[in-house]
Parts: structure tokens; sequence; C-alpha cells
């Protein structure tokens, strides 16, 4: 159906672009944690539509205790003023602001958003010009300066307001080649997903009176939306750091200048030898340099870096298996297995071995390498899939019990991995298989937990546990300061928060990639604590477009879960992201695809930008190649991202009936992988909302 470019290279560009090689910061100011305001009866209001809490928020303001009676006055303030009410707002926010001191500039907000709606201009700007006066700290005070018409002292005092970084896009319109306005956006406009052009443009045209500082924020903003090749130009004439330089030779790596990166590696090796940057100079130096120097970086890698230094190794095996070198293979892979046995490229190693014996029919032997794995890589991408398999081969040697032993091993060490869902299908679990789950009707509970933020201030905390989160983004963009350097507690927060706002693309990578960002002792026991947080999960899967996905999905009778899961995959939720490919919206439709769709249904073409539409084209398609396969919906996935005529070919050459191996071997990678992961989604799914599936993985996950 489409090949999603946007998403798929995300992680893998970023991870590999060094992003995660920052030097954190470590200030107990964000990185303690705090406890979680106590919403008592507000919890389940907070995720509900203004009518559907009305009345319960109206109950609460009289009979609710004193934190209660505050706080839904000022959830059911904003919901009238939401609904055209500001009468009943402004008698809902009389006085509150003395009562509820936490929030009293967005109090202030509201009741001059109720008089200015009411006409009455005079008091909307003595309530901003309070807020502006009083509390300076707030973000608010950035809007209220906008809307008393003094936009300039919030640019020059809330540079990084989304509202001020609005008002300076404005100005751009009148003068588009303005400098102080381009470096403006350089820096503060990261979220603008046209950022590129401006910085295109500022670099075009002012390259000569740029500051090194002001290249740091165009080379730090061109990394971060991918451009890495003129990010790495960028950082060329930034200050010179041990980052900044690594990037500088990363960026023309990633951009195809080979010969350019190779350079800059031995520069950042010459001056800055003892970092973590000079390790992954020595690193990608003894891969791209030429032959006789890349040997003298590899033996000084084996010094300072095992697992990189295994990974070199791991690269250059096919390399001499193609050329014949068969005793230099042997003696690599005793090496791998001896001296880095615990590294990831042991791990591949021992897989492959084991593949190799499986395919000649020496079950015992793969059994083997496999079960290394589970004991010197237990950590390893790969552990879930050969705990898997050793599962499997186990079973077909007739070992019953340590077969089921060994699934069981998976679901309880690798609970989040698609390998634990197939583990929990052997061992006779009700969560579906194959064939026939597109039909399945799961029971879901919607629930939904609220992660602590530990970064932020007693404001952002409370906006954002109240369900506020546009408000707590804002305020997020005042008080996250160091956005190059963010601590465990920033990126967790950030990620909390961007997902709470929509932005999900970005804010599943931040809440993905976490574990990377420990770096002290406080950092990982946070970490550990965060794993076993139901909301944590839920934001990593979130149930988005709830109730649209299972209104759509049941049009056709299809899964909702599922659904959900693919969804996931395809767009990360992202209602207007295109593909490289051209595929649009939710479901990641191709135009004509649509087009197509729309003549069967007979009805006016699609808006794919609209979600509605979208899910409506996505799974009339998803149900037609489920039926293309006989209710097989590993078939009706694969031909999703694959076509159906792909799909015909791989099953005339590996026929039906093992699934499992079916997967394995899907010739194009992509549909191989987007395979694992859709199901691997709807896995996670079970597991968080299905209550039977969750008690059985993780009852310490599980709302009641």
């Amino acid at each position: 159906m489409k090949r999603l470019g946007i998403v798929a290279g995300v992680v893998a560009l970023l991870v590999m672009g060094g992003w995660l090689w920052r030097n954190g910061r470590h200030s107990e100011s964000v990185s303690q944690t705090r406890p979680a305001p106590d919403l008592g009866a507000l919890t389940p209001l907070v995720q509900q539509s203004p009518p559907a809490r009305q009345r319960a928020l109206t109950h609460l303001t009289k009979q609710g205790n004193g934190a209660e009676r505050y706080r839904a006055k000022y959830l059911l303030a904003v919901d009238s003023l939401a609904q055209g009410n500001p009468k009943q707002a402004l008698a809902l926010l009389a006085d509150l602001e003395r009562d509820y001191p936490v929030l009293s500039a967005q109090i202030l907000w509201q009741e001059a958003r109720a008089y200015q709606k009411k006409g009455n201009l005079a008091a909307a700007q003595s309530r901003w010009q309070k807020i502006v006066d009083q509390y300076p700290d707030q973000e608010l005070a950035a809007e209220a300066l906008i809307a008393l018409g003094r936009p300039e002292e919030a640019q020059k005092r809330y540079p990084a307001h989304p509202q001020t970084v609005a008002w300076v896009q404005n100005l751009l319109e009148r003068q588009p080649n303005n400098r102080d306005l381009l470096v403006h956006l350089a820096r503060y406009g990261l979220h603008l997903p046209n950022l590129t052009v401006y910085l295109d443009r500022l670099v075009n045209l002012h390259r000569p009176q740029l500051t090194p500082e002001e290249w740091q924020a165009i080379a730090f903003a061109y990394w971060e939306k991918q451009s890495y090749l003129k990010a790495g130009r960028a950082y060329l004439l930034a200050p010179l750091t041990a980052e900044n330089l690594y990037r500088v030779a990363r960026g023309h790596q990633l951009g195809g200048k080979t010969t350019e990166a190779v350079g800059y590696y031995q520069d950042l090796l010459q001056q800055y030898s003892e970092t973590p940057q000079g390790v992954l100079a020595l690193y990608y130096l003894s891969i791209l340099a030429p032959a006789p120097q890349r040997e003298q970086y590899f033996q000084q890698l084996r010094q300072r870096d095992g697992e990189r230094a295994a990974r070199v190794l791991w690269e250059r095996l096919p390399l001499w298996e193609q050329a014949g070198q068969t005793q230099r293979v042997s003696q690599t892979r005793t090496e791998l297995l001896s001296r880095y046995a615990q590294t990831e490229a042991a791990a591949n190693l021992r897989w492959e071995l084991a593949q190799g014996e499986q395919q000649r029919g020496n079950l015992r032997q793969a059994m083997h390498y496999a079960e290394g794995i589970f004991q010197h890589n237990p950590t390893s991408q790969v552990a879930p899939k050969a705990g898997f398999w050793l599962g499997e081969w186990a079973g077909q040697l007739g070992q019953k019990e340590r077969a089921q032993d060994t699934y069981a091993q998976v679901v309880r060490r690798y609970p989040h991995s698609y390998y634990a869902w197939r583990s929990a299908v052997r061992l006779g679990w009700p969560v579906g298989d194959f064939t026939g789950i597109l039909q399945a009707q799961p029971a879901v509970r919607t629930q939904r937990a609220t992660l602590n933020l530990l970064a932020g201030s007693p404001t952002l905390q409370e906006l954002y546990h109240l369900g506020e989160y546009q408000d707590a983004w804002e305020q997020w963009q005042l008080e996250f300061s160091e956005r190059q350097q963010p601590t465990l507690a920033e990126q967790l927060t950030d990620g909390l928060l961007r997902v709470g706002v929509g932005e999900r693309l970005d804010g599943l990578f931040m809440l993905a990639t976490l574990e990377r960002r420990v770096q002290t002792e406080t950092e990982r026991k946070q970490y550990i604590q965060v794993q076993r947080e139901p909301a944590y999960w839920q934001a990593l899967y979130p149930l988005a477009y709830w109730p649209e996905v299972p209104t759509a999905a049941a049009q056709y009778g299809l899964n909702p879960l599922l659904v959900t899961a693919l969804i996931r995959q395809e767009s990360r939720f992202q209602p207007e992201i295109v593909s490289s490919a051209g595929a649009v919206g939710l479901m990641q439709v191709l135009p004509e695809t649509g087009d197509w769709i729309a003549q069967k249904l007979q009805r006016p073409p699609f808006q794919l930008r609209q979600p509605e539409d979208n899910l409506r084209a996505g799974t009339w398609f998803l149900q037609y190649t489920d039926g293309l396969y006989n209710q097989n919906t590993l078939l009706a996935v694969a031909s999703y991202n694959a076509g159906p005529g792909n799909v015909d070919e791989w099953l005339k050459r590996e026929g039906e009936g093992d699934w499992d191996r079916f997967v394995e071997r899907i010739p194009f990678p992509e549909t191989q992988d987007y395979v694992r992961q859709v199901f691997g989604n709807y896995w996670n799914y079970l597991r968080l909302y299905n209550p039977e599936v969750c008690e059985r993985v993780n009852p310490h996950l599980c709302l009641s």
C-alpha cells in the first residue's frame, strides 16, 4: 500500500547520527521525583469531553473537598468558554485566583478570555496586565503581552514561546530576508515543520554575518530536522567542541561525503581522542578509512571499546566470506565467541550459526547456539527471537516441557516483544493467532493512567495532570532551556508533553529511547521505576483516535486494537503525515488507492488528510486484503505493506502452514520488520488494555 519513509527512517537515522551521545546535565532540581497530585474524584474526568463531564464537574464544585472543588471550577470554566458561555465561566472563576494559587495566571487568562467574549475589552486588558506584572515566569505572560499589542516585548522576554515564534513568522511574511527574524526561528522554531526553509534562507543570504553561536543554533536545527549534511557543514562554523566536530564528521558521512567524513573523523581523533566522541571516531575510521590505516584504527578501538570492536569484526565477516578467506572467518568467529562473547555482535553470530544448523537439520546444535544467546547476551535485540525458536526446536525434538518453559521465559523476560506474543500463542493463552485475528473483538479497558513528570514547575505539573496539555506544553517551551543536552527527566517530560499535544512522531521517539539517556545511578533508578508505570507504556502505545478507530473498524467487523497497532506503525497517529512515496495520513493510503476504493464504494473521493476519511479508506482496504487470503491476518498485513502481488509470489515459494517460518523468510526486510512491528504493537495493546491478558503478563501494569 505504501512505503513510509518518514517514520521508518527516524529512529535509525537519529541513533546512527549520534544524537544520543550528548553529554547530559545532572541538575538535582529536575531529577528528583515529585509525587503526583491526588486528583481524587476528578481522575476519571480529566480525559472526558466537556459535555460528558459537565454534570460530574458541577457536582464537585459544590460537594468536593477543597482541592477538588477548585480544580473542578477551573475545568468547568474552561469548558464553558469552549462552549460559548463566558458568563458562566466568570461566575466559576470569581475569587478562584486567591483559592487556587498554582494556576493564578491561568485563572486570570481565562477571565480575560471571558471578558473579551463579552466585549468588555478594558476588563480583559486589566487581567492581561496583571499577568505580565505578577506572573512573569508563566508562559501566559508572553501571550498577555501579545494580546496587549506589545509583541516586540514578548519576543525579547519570551523568545521561545510558540506564539512569539508565530509572530516572528508573520513578520517574515513582510520581511522575508530579515536576518534577526530568521536567526530567531533557527534558535526557537524547532517545532516548525518547515523550519529548513527558513534555515536555508538564513544561510544563503547572511552567511558572512553569522556568529559561531548562531551557527551552533543553525546546525542543531538542521540536525533535528534530519538534514545531516547541511548540519555537518554548519557545525564547521560553530564553536569547536568534541560533540560539534563529531557531528561535522557524521553529518558528512550520512550525507554521502565519505572522503570528507574520514578527514573530519581524523581531526576529531587528533583533538579529542579521550572523549566518547573520540571512540566513535575510531569506530567509523575502522570502517571507512583506507585499508592500511583501517587496521591501525581498529587496533586502537580494541583497547577502548570492545562492543564496537566486535561490531567491526561482525561487519567484516561477510566480506571475508565472499573473498573465500575461510581461515580468517574461522578465527574471527572464535574471537567473537570468546573475547567478545557478551557483545551484540556475538549474539548476532550465534543466531546466524543457529540458523545455519537449523537449515542443515541439526536442531540440537541450533539449540546450543540459541541457548548461548540466552546465557551470554540476555539483553541483545536478538534474544527474544532466539528464545522463541529455542522453544520451537525443543518442541520439534519432543522436549515439550523444555519448550513450554522457554516460551514462559520469553514472555517473562521480554514482555513487550513480538516474540513474547508468539510464545504466548504457543502457551495456549487467549491472545489470538495469525489466522482470524482481524475479526477478533478483544475486551478493551480504556481507563488511562498518568505518569508524573520528573521535570517542570508546579504550574506545569498541575496543568499536565488536569489534561490541559497544550497549556502545559507551552509552559514547557519556556522552562526547557537545555534542548541540546537534556537530562533523563527532561527527555521524559518532553516526550510525554509531545504525546499529549499530538506530536507523537517525535514524542514516541523520545520515550522509546529514554534508556539511552541514563547517565547516573539516580537516573538508572528513575528509569527502572518509569518502566513499572502503566502510564509510560500507555504513552508509548496510546489509544489515539478512540473511539474514531473502533467506529471505523466496526463498519467491517475489524479488531480495533489491530487497526490501532497498524496505525501506530504506519503514521505514529499523525493525521497529515505524507510518506516519501506519497501515502497520506493515519493509515498511509496512497491517493490512487483511495480513489480506487472510493469508486468501489460509489462515493466521492476521500479527503485523506481527514482522519474519518482516512480510517474509512484504510479499514476497507485492510478487510479487502484479509478477504483475499481467507482471513489470514498475517498475509493481509504483509499485503497492506508490500501489495498482494508480492505476497502471492512468496506463498508460491514458501507454501502455507508454518507461518512463523514464513515471516522469517519474507524477502523484503522492510515488510518483514513491518509485520513484526504491527503484531508486536498489537500484543502490547493487548497486554496493556485487555484485562485478561494484562493480568497474565504484567499485573503491575493493569488498571482496575
